[in-house]
């Protein structure tokens, strides 16, 4: 990772408090790159020559009332069938009155499914949660967060299946940590949505709907959260990156975070995440206050050539949540494997 070669990412398009959520590449070409995120509430497609050349942006989702996407809808990381159809992951929310650190409003989250047929021009959002949760909206865990959110998308390897990782806000036992759920692809290579498959505890996926296992945790006062999972043709594994959020440094009074930051991590399966983690980026993981100290967060691997060897990797930062926080991205390079 040369963090020499960061840039600011689409900052003079006229927004602000993006990505938050993941990045969804919709087409990236020697020319042209078109991508979708999450900005304040809504969803956006960013169009431009690069990624240090942005210079369009459309709005193509927003909150709609009496849905579980009532108060946000952030598209994000998505797949593509056999057939070209786009299918982008997203965070939803459901507002309640709390209010969480940094004056953020409090949430039960969901996870949605939108669907393109016109290459990202448009797309039409499910009725009803991808995952189901088995804690509902009324569900009280303490926390001004609850349900299931912030969500990543990627085809297995052989591209027989579908593997969704999000995070869990439950709580109940639990710390707020990555868990995963997949989908089965058809013959003919189009996911099949219809039917969720949970992990349990030994590894085994059922439709049994279950609180599926965390696959990638904190250890002591410390979340992971923030997944964005691919599967890298070049070293042949399953790689992620996400935030540690190490809540025990800020609420120790750390003034600097030593521990919480953007970390990467590698797998064979994309289920045994136990290799040894790598930090990228030291930061505080969430604002937690308004106006105190930066932060960066929802981490990407965006990919520059067709073996996948290197690319960018994108975020969101800022000094305080006061000003906004906007994308910025920095080059990476595996070395021959």
């Amino acid at each position: 990772m040369d963090s020499s070669s960061e840039f600011p990412v689409a900052h003079d398009v006229g927004l602000n408090y993006f990505n938050d959520i993941t990045v969804g590449v919709i087409s990236n070409s020697s020319n042209n790159l078109k991508i979708i995120t999450a900005a304040g509430t809504r969803s956006y497609v960013f169009t431009g020559t690069s990624l240090s050349n942005i210079n369009q942006v459309t709005e193509v989702a927003s909150p709609q009332e009496n849905t579980f996407y009532s108060n946000y809808v952030g598209l994000g990381q998505l797949i593509k069938d056999s057939n070209n159809t786009i299918y982008s992951v997203f965070h939803s929310e459901q507002h309640d009155g709390s209010i969480l650190p940094g004056n953020i409003p409090g949430f039960y989250a969901s996870v949605g499914l939108g669907i393109s047929y016109d290459n990202g021009e448009t797309f039409q959002l499910n009725s009803e949660p991808l995952i189901q949760n088995t804690f509902d909206i009324n569900y009280d865990n303490g926390f001004g967060d609850g349900g299931l959110g912030e969500p990543s998308v990627t085809f297995s390897k052989d591209r027989s299946e579908v593997f969704v990782y999000y995070v869990d806000h439950n709580r109940s036992g639990r710390g707020v940590n990555i868990c995963m759920v997949k989908f089965i692809v058809d013959e003919s290579g189009i996911p099949d949505f219809s039917t969720c498959y949970y992990l349990n505890e030994n590894n085994q996926f059922s439709s049994n709907v279950i609180r599926s296992k965390e696959v990638v945790a904190g250890i002591g006062y410390a979340d992971a959260i923030f997944p964005h999972v691919s599967y890298n043709s070049f070293i042949d594994k399953y790689v992620m990156v996400y935030s540690l959020n190490h809540y025990g440094e800020f609420n120790n009074g750390s003034i600097l975070p030593s521990e919480s930051g953007i970390y990467y991590r590698e797998s064979i399966d994309g289920i045994n995440w136990d290799e040894q983690p790598i930090k990228l980026i030291t930061d505080w993981s969430i604002p937690y206050s308004f106006d105190n100290h930066s932060f960066a967060w929802h981490p990407n691997l965006i990919y520059s050539n067709d073996s996948q060897s290197e690319g960018y990797l994108v975020y969101s930062k800022a000094s305080t949540l006061e000003q906004g926080h906007k994308m910025w991205a920095m080059k990476f390079k595996y070395s021959q494997n």
